[in-house]
């Protein structure tokens, strides 16, 4: 009975491991200045595994030791990419990311930050 227990204990950690990536995508203004990138993989609550936002030479992850930004909500489908992402805390958001996705691993669509809007590009693996 004890070794039964002990295999269905890791059978339930194994589910809850984190998630293997299977793609990614990354989405920047015309002049490259902002960006926004992630990295999809099979999970229950959110497709998104891991997020970087980018800001001339200053740049936030959600991942690493002390992220410095997490992953509010996020909708990637074969239609379209919806990420927010938030302070780690959230409180406020940092980004929203809005891409219609269309022929050839491209998308294009909106990232807001700090009030403003901007048109993005995107690149899908």
């Amino acid at each position: 009975m004890l070794l039964r227990r002990a295999f269905m204990t890791l059978f339930v950690l194994g589910l809850a491991s984190p998630a293997f990536a299977t793609g990614g995508f990354e989405c920047r203004t015309s002049g490259g200045n902002l960006a926004i990138s992630g990295t999809i993989g099979h999970v229950v609550a959110s497709p998104l595994v891991a997020a970087t936002l980018r800001s001339g030479s200053q740049s936030w992850s959600t991942t690493g030791e002390r992220p410095a930004i997490a992953i509010g909500r996020s909708w990637i489908d074969e239609r379209e990419i919806r990420v927010d992402l938030v302070d780690t805390q959230a409180t406020r958001f940092e980004a929203q990311l809005r891409a219609l996705r269309y022929r050839g691993g491209r998308a294009a669509g909106t990232l807001r930050r700090g009030g403003r809007s901007w048109r993005v590009t995107c690149t899908i693996e």
